[in-house]
């Protein structure tokens, strides 16, 4: 048995070192590549689909080496390290052990081109297996999942500042050296975002005075790449339920939800009775969070939300879920009698010029907690309209009073965050949940949040006229990441432009 493992070797000639070359790329032509696991063996969890992704090289030294990542629903959500590979020629069989003490053991099918295995590893004191198996994939871009940004010949981060250019779509754009005057620290933070010490950031951008005066991308995105924003959807039904409560002359948040659905009065309990439209926009209205719903109206989905048993009496708990947020969406139905994605075509989007984005529905029933796709600088005009009391172009477009009932803190959600109409909210008054915080501004600002889940964020620091737009793909929650923004406005990004 011959097995290709990591080896050191005597120097060779520059002869024997082609011949070397010419048989490793033989011995490695079987397995070199990138491989995705099968549709069949994909690891599934009732909420999507978890896909590891391999990339394998082997070179002239005799050395075999891996990276890998795994997609969530296609998109990045970790990172596969290995602590070692070996792969046996004579019989096919590849060892991998991960960086946590898994294993992998598979055979190599060179005829099909696959690799057929199982997954080992231990869950707490339980051991347990999956069986994945790989075809090759060399269509699949693995480089993005890994390269963050342009380095120097040495391995250290070259990052070079441009001011973001003017597109034409509403945002006026200018130099961030105009803003600030600690230019070491902005080049030190970016240095920080990215050595990924903030999570996996794919845009970040900033608007300070009214101009976007930061653009950047990684992992080859770019300004004209769509990206899900998750739960920053239920931020912008909120801002879409204010316009249309101005319109139909509702702007009573005191009124009871059933108010707006008179057809499901029969549904009407003495406990029902007490939910008023603030209960649901401030996720307090005691209804339980349930998602297997039949999606085939929009009407439908209101009568299965309402039926539903209360588990506590409105305005005494906060139970975060999406249930709120799609109730919200059918008071907007009512009122409008349109789905929340044409509502805001014709009342917010056409006219902050956001053209291009996604609101997936299904079986035609428009979820309004999530499934929302937005470009960044899309993203930042949501929050520039905020941070100016919802006008745009001097023109009113979401009622000043919403947007100052919706920005304060209703309830307490944690004692990290407190929570409003369908916002976060954070103030010098919560907790810092990051070790060890420094809080390198003068006095932590209050901050207006719009975030979803992987680290989407629309973050608003209105006493510094100031707009954060961070998209990211933190989708693992175990290593905390994705709330790691939070730090890093506060302590990197808010100094930068204090006077």
């Amino acid at each position: 048995m011959v097995c290709l493992i990591s080896c050191t070797q005597t120097p060779k000639s520059s002869i024997e070192i082609k011949q070397a070359d010419l048989q490793h790329k033989k011995h490695f032509v079987s397995i070199d590549g990138v491989w995705r696991v099968t549709p069949e063996t994909s690891i599934k969890y009732p909420h999507g689909i978890l896909e590891p992704i391999l990339q394998i090289d082997g070179d002239i030294q005799g050395k075999i080496s891996a990276r890998g990542c795994f997609l969530w629903e296609s998109r990045f959500y970790d990172y596969w390290n290995f602590d070692s590979i070996q792969y046996c020629e004579s019989t096919n069989e590849l060892f991998m052990v991960y960086d946590d003490g898994g294993t992998y053991q598979g055979t190599v099918d060179q005829s099909k081109e696959m690799i057929q295995g199982m997954a080992y590893w231990y869950d707490g004191e339980n051991r347990d297996t999956d069986r994945i198996d790989f075809i090759r994939d060399e269509d699949f871009e693995i480089d993005r999942m890994f390269t963050h940004y342009s380095r120097s010949v040495d391995g250290s981060v070259k990052y070079v500042y441009c001011q973001p250019e003017n597109c034409n779509d509403q945002l006026q754009t200018a130099s961030i050296f105009g803003a600030i005057k600690d230019t070491a620290a902005f080049y030190h933070l970016m240095e920080r975002i990215i050595r990924q010490e903030f999570g996996r950031l794919e845009s970040f951008l900033i608007i300070k005075n009214q101009r976007l005066v930061l653009e950047e991308y990684f992992y080859a995105y770019d300004q004209t790449q769509l990206h899900p924003v998750h739960s920053v959807t239920k931020s912008i039904t909120a801002l879409l339920l204010g316009i249309a409560l101005e319109r139909n002359n509702k702007h009573n948040v005191n009124r009871p939800v059933f108010d707006f659905f008179p057809q499901f009065d029969s549904l009407i309990t003495p406990e029902k009775a007490q939910i008023a439209l603030k209960h649901v926009l401030t996720m307090t209205s005691g209804l339980p969070e349930k998602d297997d719903f039949e999606k085939n109206d929009p009407t439908n989905l209101v009568k299965q939300m309402l039926v539903l048993p209360q588990e506590s009496v409105p305005g005494e708990e906060f139970n975060y879920n999406g249930n709120n947020t799609n109730l919200l969406g059918s008071i907007i139905y009512t009122l409008e009698k349109k789905q929340a994605d044409d509502f805001a075509k014709e009342v917010l989007f056409n006219k902050l010029g956001i053209s291009k984005f996604w609101w997936e529905k299904e079986n035609g029933v428009l979820p309004c907690h999530s499934e929302l796709h937005m470009l960044p600088r899309d993203m930042a005009k949501i929050g520039l309209l905020v941070v100016n009391n919802g006008s745009w172009n001097e023109e009113q477009i979401v009622p000043k009073k919403w947007i100052e009932m919706s920005g304060k803190p209703h309830v307490s959600e944690t004692e990290f965050f407190d929570y409003g109409f369908q916002w976060w909210y954070r103030s010098k008054q919560n907790t810092a949940w990051w070790e060890n915080p420094v809080h390198g501004c003068n006095d932590e600002h209050d901050m207006f949040l719009a975030l979803g889940y992987g680290g989407q964020y629309i973050m608003i620091v209105k006493d510094l006229d100031m707009v954060i737009v961070i998209t990211s793909s933190d989708y693992n929650e175990g290593n905390g990441m994705a709330h790691q923004k939070i730090p890093m406005v506060i302590e990197g990004v808010v100094p930068l432009f204090e006077n």
